[in-house]
C-alpha cells in the first residue's frame, strides 16, 4: 500500500426533501463545484424514493460528469455525521481515484479483477454467503459492503438500474485504502464443540443437549425466560486464521426443548466450534473505539480523503441511541471526514457475510 494519499479530498452532498428532484438538487448544491479530475461516486437513497432511483442516478451522473457511479437504496442512510432513518434523502460521495483504477460491475459473473471491491447485494439472492466467498476468490479481492435493507423494491445502480443480484465497483492497488470491522455482540459463556448436528440444527454441545447448554449459558430455567431476553439470542461462529479474534454472528431461529435442539441461521457440522452471544451497547461502543484508534494508528500522518460505512440495521435502530452515534465516533477520530453508506441486513467484509457489525473503509 502506498505511503501517500492519491488526490484531493472527496466531497459529500446530502439532500433531504420529500420531492426527489429537490433532494438531488440539495445534494448537488453541496457537491459543486467539483474538481475536473473527479471520476468516482457512491450514492445512497432512501427507500422512500426507490421508484425514482433511475432518475436520481441519471441526474447525478449527468450533472457531475461521472460514469463510474454506483448506488443503492435503504431504510436508513449514513452521511457525514448523521444517520437518516426513514427520512427522504439522497446522499452522494464523489472523489478522484487514479485513472483506470476503478471498474464498475453489474453482476458477479463479470469477474472483475482488483484488490478491493465495494459491493451491494440483494438479501434474496440464493446461497449468498457462498456467492460472496466465490466472488472474492475469483476476483482476488477483499470485499466491503452490505445487503440492502429496504421496504418494498431494492434497486441497485451500476451502469444502469439493477433488480436483485450483486453489483458494485472494483479498485486496483493504484488506489490505496484501509478497512476494518467492528463487532456489536459480546460472548456469553465459553466456547462449545458441536457433537451432534443436522443441517442448521445443533442437537448436542459438548455431548449435552444444546438446549440445556443454552439455558445454562444465559442462567435461565425455561424457554419462557429465554424469550424475555431483550438483547436477542445468537451464536458466534469463530473464524480461524485471522490477525485478531473474529467471528460470524448468526441468529437462533428455533428452539425445541423436547428434542434439545436449537436451529441457527447457518449450516453446521459436528466438530464445529460455537459460543452464545447477545447484543451489547457497551461492548459495541468499546470495540468501535478500538477499531477507529487502530485505523488512526495505521494511517500515521496520512489523512483519509473519504470513507464508506456499512453497518447493521440493529446498530442504527437501538444500539447507539443512548450513546455517541457511530458517525459521531468516526468524526471524533477523523474530523470532517466525508463519509457515506447505509445500514444493512448483513455486512460484507473480506469474503464473508457478517451480522451486527460495522465496516469502515478509508480512501487514502
Amino acid at each position: 500500500m502506498s505511503e501517500q494519499t492519491t488526490g484531493s479530498r472527496f466531497r459529500l452532498g446530502v439532500g433531504a426533501a420529500e420531492d426527489w428532484r429537490m433532494a438531488v438538487d440539495g445534494s448537488l448544491l453541496q457537491l459543486m463545484p467539483l474538481a475536473d479530475s473527479a471520476n468516482v461516486g457512491f450514492v445512497y437513497v432512501s427507500d422512500r424514493m426507490a421508484d425514482r432511483m433511475p432518475q436520481i442516478m441519471k441526474r447525478l451522473s449527468e450533472a457531475t460528469g461521472i460514469s463510474n457511479m454506483i448506488g443503492a437504496c435503504g431504510y436508513s442512510i449514513a452521511a457525514g455525521d448523521k444517520e437518516y432513518c426513514d427520512e427522504p434523502v439522497v446522499a452522494c460521495l464523489v472523489g478522484t481515484v487514479p485513472e483506470g483504477s476503478a471498474t464498475v460491475f453489474t453482476r458477479p459473473t463479470e469477474r472483475p479483477q482488483g484488490w478491493l471491491g465495494v459491493v451491494h447485494a440483494d438479501p434474496q439472492v440464493p446461497a449468498l454467503p457462498e456467492l460472496i466467498e466465490d466472488f472474492a476468490e475469483a476476483a482476488g479481492a477483499y470485499l466491503v459492503g452490505g445487503l440492502l435493507a429496504a421496504r418494498g423494491p431494492r434497486p441497485q445502480w451500476a451502469r444502469g438500474s439493477i433488480e436483485g443480484g450483486m453489483s458494485g465497483i472494483m479498485f486496483s492497488e493504484a488506489q490505496p485504502m484501509m478497512t476494518s470491522l467492528t463487532q456489536g455482540c459480546s460472548q456469553v459463556g465459553g466456547v462449545h464443540e458441536i457433537t451432534a448436528a443436522d443441517g442448521n440444527v445443533i442437537l448436542e454441545l459438548d455431548t449435552k443437549p444444546a438446549y440445556d447448554v443454552l439455558r445454562d449459558s444465559f442462567a435461565v430455567q425455561s424457554l419462557t425466560d429465554l424469550r424475555k431476553l431483550s438483547s436477542g439470542l445468537m451464536v458466534g461462529l469463530p473464524i480461524s486464521g485471522t490477525d485478531r479474534p473474529d467471528y460470524l454472528v448468526r441468529n437462533i431461529i428455533g428452539i425445541d426443548p423436547q428434542a434439545g435442539g436449537i436451529a441457527i441461521g447457518a449450516m453446521v457440522e459436528e466438530g464445529d466450534q460455537i459460543f452464545f452471544c447477545r447484543r451489547d451497547i457497551e461492548s459495541a461502543g468499546r470495540d468501535m473505539d478500538r477499531m477507529l484508534a487502530e485505523l488512526k494508528r495505521r494511517c500515521g500522518d496520512r489523512v483519509p480523503r473519504g470513507a464508506l460505512w456499512y453497518s447493521c440495521m440493529a446498530r442504527c435502530q437501538d444500539q447507539f441511541v443512548q450513546s455517541p452515534s457511530e458517525l459521531a465516533r468516526i468524526q471524533a477520530v477523523f474530523p470532517d471526514l466525508p463519509v457515506v453508506g447505509m445500514y444493512c441486513g448483513g455486512e460484507i467484509a473480506q469474503s464473508r457475510l457478517y451480522g451486527y457489525t460495522g465496516v469502515l473503509s478509508l480512501f487514502l
